[in-house]
């Protein structure tokens, strides 16, 4: 039996994406300083239609890992760094370092407590987004954007993980038997079944007949191997 080093993604549910624009410059930005996988970055943004078969759930622990301690608050240091940093970057006469300071001090008083991580990131978007220094106002709706995108992310990190472990020892069986069946089966008979799981799920309209492997989980209700899962996919 020949060992497959990609298997197809199987299905999983999707996590909504945010509804804003820069949702997914948020998402990279907040994975720009971890190395991963291009599968797996694909995969957390909601596209990805492989992914390695073997070993590949240490990749997700270890950008799990990677948001661990991220709800620590942002140090006043921290914010005031970050806001003179982006004043340094903005035009206009009022960009002194007294009233910057002044700024920084109004602005503490009602964005205090915004995680480290979301106050990274909504400098970052900031300096793409901002050609003037931003009033409380745009600096919260910005922070509630960056946090959602975050918060995202962990949400579909954990639907990633789980994808890995669902597939279980019973699921495997009924596909190995299946494959088998099909392999078996008449051309004419196969056809009908990948019929059936191409109106299942439409991505498949590509893909060769003559693949079984990348289908035989579609139909194993209609085999009678699963109590209707294929057909329900």
């Amino acid at each position: 039996m020949d060992i497959k080093t990609n298997v197809r993604l199987p299905d999983y549910l999707q996590t909504p994406i945010p509804a804003h624009g820069r949702h997914a410059d948020i998402v990279n930005f907040l994975l720009s300083d971890f190395d991963m996988p291009e599968w797996l970055r694909a995969d957390l943004h909601g596209d990805g239609r492989y992914r390695p078969a073997r070993g590949a759930i240490r990749a997700v622990l270890d950008v799990r890992e990677h948001f661990n301690g991220v709800h620590r608050p942002v140090t006043f240091d921290e914010f005031h760094a970050g806001m003179t940093e982006l004043a340094h970057h903005l035009p206009g006469p009022d960009q002194t370092k007294f009233e910057i300071n002044a700024k920084v001090k109004i602005y503490w008083r009602y964005l205090q407590g915004v995680e480290r991580q979301v106050w990274r990131t909504a400098i970052a978007v900031a300096h793409l987004r901002m050609d003037h220094f931003p009033v409380v106002r745009e600096f919260k709706t910005l922070i509630e954007q960056v946090a959602i995108s975050r918060d995202w992310l962990e949400k579909r990190l954990e639907v990633v993980e789980k994808s890995f472990q669902s597939p279980a020892a019973a699921r495997n069986d009924a596909v190995r038997k299946a494959l088998h069946r099909l392999r078996r089966m008449s051309p004419g008979d196969r056809l009908q079944l990948f019929n059936k799981a191409r109106m299942r799920r439409p991505e498949l309209r590509n893909i060769d007949m003559r693949e079984p492997d990348k289908w035989a989980d579609l139909v194993t209700g209609d085999l009678g191997l699963t109590t209707g899962d294929g057909a329900s996919l």
